[in-house]
């Protein structure tokens, strides 16, 4: 695929994989350096990708993921235009060995994110809304270590943040709206299972 033809997300992929190829392991610092500290979305988005991938077997990947979106998410909801995370947290890396495996994973996922988001119903994604979006990351991402030991229930939370960190990359509310069904469905599914 020409770089023309590469979208928002299938760009930012690119330069991980670049990144990747001249040996540099995956951090979350070298996510923020790709993206830039204003781009909250993909700071949410790619960690919580990599929860989604199969590289989510990795012990306490989950938990740092679950760390990091409690610290952008929080941000963004208190209404920081300029994301900071702390050096420990971005000096924590992907291990090299499934650094290209990840890229692999990304790279059709990205393309397909990119053929289906655009930027539309902005209104879903207005500034009170966006921000009642990420508290809901924030309590995501603070249940996720406790999540790690239930298997598959972190892939799920993660699929929570990857959804609405997608809507605000993508500036789509009609993700946003898909966002707000999958919230009430998870939520009708769990009052089931517990009632």
């Amino acid at each position: 695929m020409e770089k023309a033809e590469l979208g928002a997300l299938g760009r930012l992929v690119e330069k991980l994989e670049r990144r990747v190829a001249d040996g540099e392991d995956i951090s979350i610092g070298m996510i923020q350096a790709v993206a830039g500290q204003r781009a909250a979305g993909p700071l949410l988005l790619f960690p919580a990708l990599i929860v989604v991938s199969p590289l989510s077997i990795i012990p306490g990947l989950p938990s740092l993921v679950g760390i990091s979106t409690v610290l952008v998410a929080g941000q963004i909801a208190l209404g920081g235009q300029k994301i900071w995370l702390p050096e420990w947290l971005t000096e924590r890396r992907v291990p090299a060995k499934y650094a290209a495996r990840l890229v692999g994973f990304l790279k059709p996922v990205s393309a397909g994110i990119d053929s289906v988001a655009r930027r539309r119903f902005s209104g879903f994604l207005a500034a009170p809304l966006r921000r009642m979006g990420a508290v809901v990351c924030v309590i995501t991402g603070a249940i996720m270590p406790a999540l790690e030991f239930i298997p598959f229930s972190s892939t799920v939370a993660a699929v929570i943040i990857a959804t609405f960190a997608l809507a605000i990359t993508a500036r789509d509310g009609m993700l946003a709206l898909a966002w707000m069904a999958l919230l009430a469905s998870i939520a009708a599914f769990t009052t089931y299972l517990v009632v």
